[in-house]
């Protein structure tokens, strides 16, 4: 969620693809082995990108689980996908103890199937606590054409309620990856044509004039609001929606401060500007 005052981050890293000339009796077999060690290049830069932001957040012990689909389902590519993060970092970033879901103990099944973001952020905390672990590393993905976009965040359970760090990228998809299961790989979701900030690849939009809310004079006790809305191209709030309101007062005050707010806009795949759908938070007190 987004508060005022927050920096919303997100970094978007974009591959370059190579052409070799092989001859044809051998095409597929160096194919294969040209997508794999693309794929293996774009997890490590992936988790590469993350090192500094561990670095900073004094990291001792991350806990890696499962990727979630754009709609936060499970999936064998999520489970895939965190695995490859969790070997590559052991690899790469020796001094942190990293735990992946192959070492967690059996949790509340309901939180395992959920879609709610709540339940499952809750189960995952409960785990991350019983564990010792000082850090929680997640992420989300979808197809996007031949490749996976990946939104990967890590948070501090001293301090879960301040913005976190964000990371994103594109994983090529090999043979290995479409060999997991005969499930579909979720493409990315899209409401009235615009994705959602901050999941499977796209960055989130940052903040950079977003004043707090005054409480409105004719408002009895206070609240949280909860909107949606769209950042455009330009850091500008459109399409502005109320979800949960204590009041119709507070609602008003929050729409009239977020119409006024600016962004530095979301990054897409294609390393360029694009409108996204983000939800926002404004506490009233």
């Amino acid at each position: 969620m987004f508060q005022p005052g927050e920096s919303l981050r997100y970094v978007l890293i974009a591959f370059m693809s190579t052409v070799l000339f092989v001859p044809i009796g051998l095409r597929m077999d160096a194919k294969t082995q040209i997508a794999q060690l693309t794929t293996d290049s774009a997890i490590t830069e992936l988790v590469e990108s993350m090192a500094q932001p561990l670095k900073n957040a004094k990291a001792k012990k991350v806990i890696i689980f499962d990727f979630r689909g754009p709609n936060e389902q499970l999936h064998p590519v999520g489970k895939w996908l965190a695995d490859q993060v969790s070997m590559t970092m052991r690899r790469e970033l020796p001094k942190i103890e990293t735990i992946d879901s192959s070492q967690l103990t059996p949790g509340n099944k309901i939180a395992d199937t959920s879609t709610d973001v709540d339940v499952v952020f809750a189960a995952e905390i409960i785990r991350a606590r019983s564990l010792g672990a000082d850090i929680i590393m997640s992420g989300t993905f979808a197809r996007v054409s031949d490749q996976i976009g990946v939104s990967l965040s890590i948070a501090k359970m001293a301090d879960l309620g301040k913005t976190q760090e964000y990371r994103t990228g594109l994983i090529p998809i090999s043979t290995e990856i479409t060999e997991l299961t005969l499930e579909p790989i979720p493409g990315l979701d899209l409401k009235d044509g615009i994705p959602h900030a901050g999941t499977a690849g796209i960055s989130m939009p940052i903040c950079t004039h977003c004043p707090s809310a005054e409480f409105p004079r004719n408002a009895v006790g206070g609240g949280v609001v909860h909107l949606e809305l769209v950042v455009t191209t330009e850091g500008r709030t459109e399409k502005i929606t109320i979800i949960d309101t204590p009041s119709p007062e507070l609602a008003a005050s929050a729409v009239r401060t977020v119409r006024g707010w600016r962004f530095k806009p979301a990054i897409g795949f294609d390393g360029k500007p694009i409108a996204v759908y983000a939800p926002i938070q404004l506490t009233f007190h």
